[in-house]
Order: structure tokens, then sequence, then C-alpha cells
């Protein structure tokens, strides 16, 4: 479950770097898709399209962004 979790939250990473949603917001939003209370479905999809706007080097740089955000 745990991995499933961490694909997602990766997922979403990828989906958003730069002047869109910040990366951290999307990925404690994704950690929290088993909370309904806390899961925000606007904030997943705007952090999803963003990500899908990015060219492939500013993915990677949102993921490693993303890594960070889930270590602290």
């Amino acid at each position: 479950m745990k991995k499933l979790f961490l694909i997602f939250a990766l997922g979403t990473l990828v989906s958003s770097c730069g002047s869109g949603p910040d990366v951290c917001d999307c990925v404690n939003n994704a950690m929290s898709i088993m909370d309904p209370s806390s899961y925000d479905a606007d904030l997943q999809k705007e952090c999803e399209e963003y990500a899908n706007g990015l060219n492939d080097e500013d993915k990677a740089e949102r993921a490693l962004n993303g890594l960070e955000c889930m270590t602290n």
C-alpha cells in the first residue's frame, strides 16, 4: 500500500514545477487521498494539468523537489 502511495505521489510531483501549484502541496494532497476530509480533488487536477505541460527536464526537477517534501 505504501508503494502505491509513493507511486501516486511521484506522479503528482511530476505533474506539478515552476509557477504552477506548489510541489509540496501536490505531494501532501496526493498522500492524503485515503482521507477524504484532507484530499482536494481540484488541487490534484491542477497538479496533474500543470505537470502535463512540463518538458522532461522540468518533470525530473519537479520530481526531485517532491521527494524532498516527503523527507521533511
